[in-house]
Parts: C-alpha cells; sequence; structure tokens
C-alpha cells in the first residue's frame, strides 16, 4: 500500500565533472563517517541538498492533526489501563491498586503532552468544565471533549473483551453490591475520591503552576491511594471507562445468571463520580486568585 525508499541505499559513483558532490553531502549528513574522503570539503559546511529521500518518507501521509493524535493516545492509555485493571483483579487482587497506580503515572508522563494525559472520562469533563470559564491554560472545546470520552470508552471496551477472551465468560468486575446501604456507601466513596482526582489533576496540570515536573506523580498516587482506600467498598474505580466496559461485557458474554447482578450500581458509578468531577471544577475555578496578592 505505501512503498518506501531506504536512504541508506548504495548510489553509483559520482564522476569528477559532475558538478554536485553528493558523495561529500552525504558524510556532512552523517557526521561520524570520517573526514578521510575529503578533508577540506567534508570540514566546510555542506547544505542538505538530497532532501527528497528521506527516512521513512512514505509515513508522512499518516501523520495525525494535534486533536486526532490526542484522542489516539486517550484510546490507547485506557485501553492498557482498564486490560491492566482487568487482569491485575484476577491474579492479585491485593497488589492490583499498586499496579494500576504505577500504571496511571507512567501513562500520564508518556501521553500528557499530546493529550494532558485524562484517560478518565471524569477528568476529562473536569477539566472541560474548569476551562470552559477561560481558567487555566487552554479553552477546552467541546468537539474535544467528545472525542475524548469516546476514544475512551471505546478502548475500555476493547480491553474488555480481551479480558473475557484471557480469563474466560467469568471476570471479577467492580462492584458496590445492590443494597441501598452498600449503594450509599460505593457512592460517597467513588464521589469523595473522583473529587480528589479530578482537583489533583486540575492544580497541577491544568493551573498557572502546570509547568513542573512531578504532576504525573501526584495523579498516580491519587489513583493509587484512592484504589487502596476504597478498594473493599466500591473497588476503588472512579473511571466509568473502566466500570462500563467491564460490566456490559460480563453480563452480555457469562453464562451465569449472577454475572449481571452488577449492573443496577452502574449508574451509581455514573452519577457518583459525575458529582465528585462537578465539585472539583467548582472549587478549582473558585480558588483561581492568582492575580491577588495574598
Amino acid at each position: 500500500m505505501f512503498t518506501c525508499r531506504r536512504s541508506n541505499q548504495v548510489e553509483p559513483p559520482v564522476s569528477a565533472g559532475n558538478p554536485k558532490n553528493t558523495t561529500v553531502a552525504r558524510v556532512a549528513d552523517r557526521p561520524w563517517v570520517t573526514d578521510a574522503i575529503n578533508p577540506v570539503a567534508a570540514s566546510a559546511p555542506v547544505p542538505n541538498t538530497n532532501t527528497a529521500v528521506k527516512k521513512f518518507s512514505c509515513l508522512q501521509s499518516l501523520h495525525f492533526d494535534a486533536l486526532t493524535s490526542a484522542a489516539v493516545v486517550e484510546f490507547i492509555g485506557t485501553f492498557l489501563l482498564v486490560l491492566t485493571v482487568s487482569l491485575s483483579t484476577v491474579q492479585n487482587t491485593e497488589m492490583a491498586p499498586i499496579s494500576i497506580g504505577f500504571l496511571f503515572m507512567s501513562l500520564v508522563f508518556s501521553f500528557g503532552y499530546l493529550s494532558g494525559g485524562h484517560i478518565n472520562p471524569m477528568v476529562t469533563i473536569s477539566v472541560w468544565l474548569a476551562t470552559s470559564t477561560g481558567q487555566g491554560h487552554a479553552t477546552f472545546s467541546m468537539r474535544r471533549l467528545i472525542m475524548y470520552v469516546v476514544a475512551q470508552m471505546v478502548g475500555g471496551m476493547i480491553a474488555a473483551f480481551i479480558c473475557a477472551a484471557l480469563n474466560g465468560r467469568e471476570f471479577p468486575v467492580p462492584n458496590m453490591g445492590v443494597s441501598l446501604n452498600t449503594m450509599l456507601r460505593g457512592f460517597l466513596a467513588e464521589s469523595v475520591f473522583t473529587f480528589v482526582l479530578c482537583s489533583v489533576f486540575l492544580h497541577v496540570a491544568v493551573s498557572q503552576q502546570r509547568n513542573n515536573s512531578f504532576y504525573g506523580f501526584a495523579i498516580g498516587f491519587s489513583v493509587l491511594c484512592g484504589g487502596l482506600t476504597c478498594d473493599s467498598i466500591s473497588g476503588g474505580v472512579f473511571n466509568p471507562a473502566v466500570t462500563t466496559p467491564l460490566m456490559i461485557v460480563r453480563c452480555l458474554f457469562s453464562l451465569s445468571a449472577s454475572a449481571c447482578t452488577s449492573m443496577p450500581s452502574l449508574l451509581v458509578y455514573w452519577v457518583s463520580e459525575a458529582i465528585g468531577a462537578m465539585c472539583a471544577s467548582i472549587v478549582y475555578v473558585a480558588l483561581q486568585n492568582v492575580g491577588d496578592e495574598v
């Protein structure tokens, strides 16, 4: 489909009468080659006239624009996160929050320069609410919000299918129970720690102090702390792109009658996490008094 010409192909020697000394140009392009061919010409600055042939030049047409690149890395990051959540809870439930927190930290550091490293629809909604008023370093458009959330949910859904293929139809999913008491406890836990996660993200990655080198640690450790604290209450998820795909895939493909018992709590996850994200945005906007004297 695409044809490439390797830049290191051997070309025929150039005669002395050729006005373009391409040998010198190739040596200048590769400074690690010694100047034994022509020390005088090689030491002088030679413009690179051989710009038509570049390594992987056929991939230039595959370059995405900035918004598409951001959506792609959100898809990849959410896919890896959901896959890690599902597999780590199967293999070692007690250590799962640690692996999830450190992975989230790595993903934020890896993809932060492209998309901000949200990897969570609630973080995306919180950033959109906080920056739509002009606060923060940029205005987060509605189009970007939709593309992020769609990419995150699709990535999570594909990861859930892979989890079902690897672990069978019966794999653990986040569950806060079906009784009113357990749902209320899960509601409070998810809303509070979603507020914590979104607040940390807004203050270290969106505010005027965003140009720091520790923002990934703060965000990752927030996920780790919330997971360890709320694991026995609600699963410590704080991310609908994790709960929704796993619950839906397990309910659809499991042959057990109890596979869909956790579905009633799915709405509780969404509502509680949305409240936490909105509260974080409100508090963040209210506290942005950077221009005022203390």
